[in-house]
């Protein structure tokens, strides 16, 4: 039944994407650029949904975001799990962008995360029961903890050593080249990352990270545009607080854009990752997320992101979360 509703909530949004916009349509907005923000994944490097359309030259954009949400994991019975994550995350980021060719775009992002108990859970049962999506047995468990407990693959207690708490994350770099620009139709481009070992508090010595990925564009109607991407990422540290990580790993995203009017898109995106984790058992060798969003442009120099993602692959990723931005461009 769950599975059901989801596949007629996706439709339904599809449904309503497809819909005429309005004669004049403005230019694309892209996708909802979330990173994967799930307890363990935190000090990773992944890869968001993004735009092709490189900054035209000597545009300056910043952008600053908000990504809070619940992460609830659970694999086996009571008494005998295979591993349970429960906490709450919180990430604050600050983002800069410059065009420095008709082709190049370079940025820089900061992140600035925070985990811990929380007080979404209340809010997460609301939300399951309203809408029907999958709850993970969340409601027989205590709420307000924070906590990643488990077995390893050898069937050992899972050592995890992480704490609570509030840090920078590393300091990332990234280089947008268009292979074939073209903001009002198909376009393609390559994207570069590397974030350097700068964390701090329970996010430092996360390591080294670099990733690759192609990022495309392709109007379908007035109005309506599809993305789509897919990358790779490499870390230089396969081992933090008891959790042992893939050092390689694919990403990839599906999103639709409807510019529904002058100021406002709406999008949907369905976001994938491969294997995570490699030392707990039972753990998912893949991560889906469903995100819902919108864009509305309030000035011609001023934009307001929003959205919320659901995890659909729901013992590995965050379980409800809310994204907001606000983006200046100079």
């Amino acid at each position: 039944m769950n599975a059901r509703r989801i596949a007629l909530a996706a439709a339904l949004a599809v449904g309503c994407l497809a819909r005429p916009a309005s004669a004049q349509s403005p230019a694309r907005r892209g996708p909802l650029d979330v990173r994967e923000e799930w307890l363990l994944a935190q000090q990773r490097l992944t890869l968001p949904a993004l735009s092709p359309d490189p900054l035209a030259r000597g545009t300056t954009d910043l952008r600053v975001a908000v990504d809070w949400g619940s992460d609830w994991g659970i694999r086996g019975p009571e008494g005998d799990l295979a591993y349970l994550v429960d906490g709450e995350h919180r990430t604050l980021s600050v983002e800069l962008r410059r065009g420095v060719g008709e082709r190049l775009t370079l940025g820089v992002r900061a992140p600035l995360h925070w985990r811990g108990a929380g007080v979404l859970d209340g809010v997460i049962d609301w939300w399951h029961r309203l809408s029907g999506l999958p709850d993970n047995d969340r409601f027989l468990y205590p709420t307000g903890r924070f906590r990643v407990e488990g077995k390893d693959v050898a069937g050992r207690p899972l050592a995890f050593t992480g704490e609570p708490g509030i840090g920078f994350g590393n300091l990332e770099v990234s280089g947008l080249w268009a292979l074939h620009p073209d903001p009002g139709g198909a376009a393609l481009s390559l994207v570069a990352r590397a974030d350097l070992p700068t964390g701090t508090g329970p996010y430092g010595s996360a390591g080294a990270h670099g990733a690759l990925q192609l990022v495309g564009a392709v109007p379908l109607g007035r109005g309506l545009d599809l993305y789509s991407g897919l990358g790779a990422s490499l870390a230089t540290q396969d081992e933090r607080d008891g959790i042992s990580y893939e050092k390689s790993r694919f990403h990839g995203f599906l999103a639709l854009e409807w510019r529904a009017a002058r100021r406002l898109s709406l999008l949907a995106e369905a976001n994938g990752s491969s294997r995570l984790v490699t030392n707990v058992a039972g753990y998912k060798p893949f991560q889906l997320h469903l995100r819902i969003g919108a864009k509305l442009d309030l000035g011609p120099a001023a934009r307001l992101e929003g959205g919320f993602v659901e995890g659909l692959s729901v013992q590995n990723t965050t379980d409800f979360g809310v994204q907001s931005a606000v983006r200046l461009v100079f």
